[in-house]
C-alpha cells in the first residue's frame, strides 16, 4: 500500500474485502464527477483508493461512524457513511454513482460494507467508537419549512386551480408535487439526529 501523510502500511491478518464505492476525504464541496473508487477491510486496517494508490489506517484510530441518506427526486436514495479518525479528516463513503445519482447495485454493495464495518468494529473496539446518524437539527428545520412551502405551491395550489377551472392537467402537477414532497418528508424522518448500537444499524438508513 502507498503511504500518504499519516496513512501507512500495517500488518494484515484477515480476509481482504474490497467494496466498489466512491470515497473522499473531509466534507469537501461540490464535484462534477467522483473518481476515487474502492474501500475495504484488511486485517486490522481500513483501506481506500486515492489518485496515488491505496492508503490505510488501523481500526484503532477510528473514533466515530456517522450515517445519513440523500434523496434525489425521481431518482431514489443513496447512503453516506462518514468515518471519523483521531486527528485526521473523516473518510466519506457513499453509494451514489460517479455523477451523484442513486444506484441500486451500489446500494447493495454499500449495505454489505456497512454490515462488515460495524461487525468488525464491534468485535475489535467495543465501546470505543461512537455511532450516530442523521443531519443537524438546523438542517432538518430548514427542510421542514421548505416542505411546507413546496406543499402549498406544488400540491395545495394546483388542487385549488383544479377545483376552480376543472383543468385535468392540474392532476399531473398534483401527482408530481406530492411525489416530490413525500420523498423529502420520508428523508426528514429517516435523518433525524440519533445514536445507535453497531449491532442494530437503523434499517431506514440502509438505502
Amino acid at each position: 500500500m502507498a503511504r500518504q501523510g499519516t496513512e501507512a502500511e500495517a500488518k494484515t491478518g484477515g480476509e481482504r474485502r474490497r467494496y466498489e464505492l466512491f470515497v473522499r476525504r473531509g466534507p469537501g464541496g461540490f464535484v462534477l464527477k467522483q473518481s476515487d473508487e474502492g474501500v475495504g477491510l484488511d486485517g486490522d486496517l481500513l483501506f481506500w483508493s486515492t489518485p496515488q494508490g491505496e492508503v490505510a489506517r488501523p481500526f484503532s484510530e477510528i473514533s466515530g461512524v456517522h450515517l445519513s441518506t440523500v434523496h434525489i427526486a425521481r431518482q431514489g436514495d443513496f447512503g453516506t457513511c462518514s468515518i471519523a479518525f483521531s486527528g485526521a479528516p473523516p473518510l466519506i463513503v457513499s453509494s451514489n454513482t460517479a455523477y451523484g445519482y442513486a444506484d441500486e447495485e451500489r446500494n447493495q454493495t454499500y449495505r454489505a460494507f456497512l454490515e462488515d464495518l460495524h461487525t468488525t468494529l464491534a468485535m475489535r473496539m467495543p465501546g470505543k467508537v461512537r455511532y450516530s446518524s442523521g443531519v443537524s437539527e438546523a438542517r432538518i428545520a430548514f427542510i421542514q419549512v421548505m416542505l411546507i412551502v413546496m406543499g402549498l405551491l406544488m400540491v395545495a395550489l394546483p388542487l385549488v386551480l383544479l377545483a376552480m377551472t376543472g383543468e385535468l392537467s392540474m392532476l399531473w402537477v398534483v401527482f408530481v408535487g406530492f411525489a416530490f414532497v413525500s420523498g423529502y418528508f420520508r428523508w426528514v424522518q429517516r435523518n433525524a439526529p440519533r445514536t445507535y448500537e453497531p449491532a442494530r444499524i437503523p434499517a431506514d438508513l440502509l438505502p
